[in-house]
């Protein structure tokens, strides 16, 4: 039997992401400490600012209604403003050069702001430590983890290997029908048909399937939504004509779903509907016409498995097909 070895990665691991976390966090709370405060606003500063953009908009507005003013009413009133506005910028730059302490100068200003009130409280006094703490719990976190991944590993013994084999005595998982899966299929169709009332795919396949399950009424009110959407859409004008034959017009079923097949790529499940109402009025020649087309055009992974069945039928029946 050999030695069961321990494998230390997961623990080192954890230990070398516990110390980074907790260097991290010690290098944010440094830096948090050491900003410098946001000055205070200055009210005649913003006075000053205020009153030099105020003649700039002034002046602005003034050239742009230079044509509803007289020359000389214009002119004057330009250098005006002109002079107004040098004087509120000389006076706001004077006034910002005069808050600024010059070299040498031990004094302060007189709107000096004041000092913050101190902190209170075990924390601020002791930011350090208060980091220290944290960084050691993170630390002792992460090493008990490593050391319970470590802890819980051991090699799979006989029988425990994943060969994907059921126990003895359990029951199998019951595999869903083929009807299960179409009514699934429709039920997923419809939610995303409710979701979002445009998308034509999925209207086009709830269609079909309510036309195959006889159910002419909701498959021709779908298609005419989505005939409304687009005029142009395919498999909705396919299924316009099959409806169309259930209603009773076969031959002019047949006419449309015939133009359908031979105008559009798209078209050919025409042929297979086609097919079918030529076996409902008794003509199994044009139906195996059409069937034979549309195994031709149509390649063989999109079939229906049951096409292949139905056409040698067809020719022995017909009998004058080898």
């Amino acid at each position: 039997m050999t030695p069961h070895t321990t494998n230390w990665w997961p623990g080192v691991i954890a230990l070398g992401l516990s110390l980074l976390c907790g260097l991290a966090y010690l290098l944010l709370q440094r830096n948090k400490g050491g900003g410098a405060p946001e000055p205070l606003r200055d009210g005649k500063q913003d006075d000053l600012d205020r009153r030099a953009q105020s003649l700039i908009e002034q002046l602005k507005e003034l050239v742009a209604e230079k044509h509803n003013l007289a020359p000389e009413q214009f002119a004057a009133e330009k250098t005006r403003l002109e002079r107004e506005a040098a004087a509120a910028l000389r006076a706001r730059d004077e006034y910002r050069q005069s808050k600024i302490p010059t070299a040498g100068t031990s004094g302060t200003p007189a709107t000096a702001p004041a000092p913050a009130p101190a902190a209170t409280g075990f924390s601020s006094r002791n930011p350090q430590l208060v980091g220290a703490l944290w960084g050691a719990g993170i630390v002792i976190f992460f090493g008990g983890l490593g050391y319970l991944l470590v802890s819980e590993q051991r090699p799979r013994d006989d029988g425990m290997e994943a060969t994907g084999r059921l126990p003895p005595g359990e029951p199998a998982p019951a595999q869903p029908s083929g009807m299960e899966q179409e009514d699934q299929a429709l039920t997923e169709a419809q939610e995303r048909l409710r979701a979002n009332p445009n998308d034509l795919e999925s209207s086009s396949m709830v269609a079909h399937e309510f036309i195959r399950r006889q159910r002419a009424e909701e498959a021709e009110r779908l298609t005419n939504q989505a005939l409304a959407i687009d005029p142009f859409h395919v498999e909705s004008r396919v299924h316009r004509g099959v409806l169309r034959a259930i209603r009773g017009d076969t031959e002019g079923a047949e006419a449309e779903l015939l133009t359908l097949a031979d105008t559009y790529p798209g078209a050919q499940e025409a042929l297979l509907f086609l097919g079918f109402i030529s076996m409902q009025t008794g003509s199994k020649t044009k139906a195996l016409d059409y069937f034979e087309r549309f195994s031709v055009e149509v390649p063989r992974n999109m079939q229906p498995p049951q096409l292949e069945a139905a056409i040698a039928q067809l020719r022995q029946e017909v009998g004058s097909r080898p």
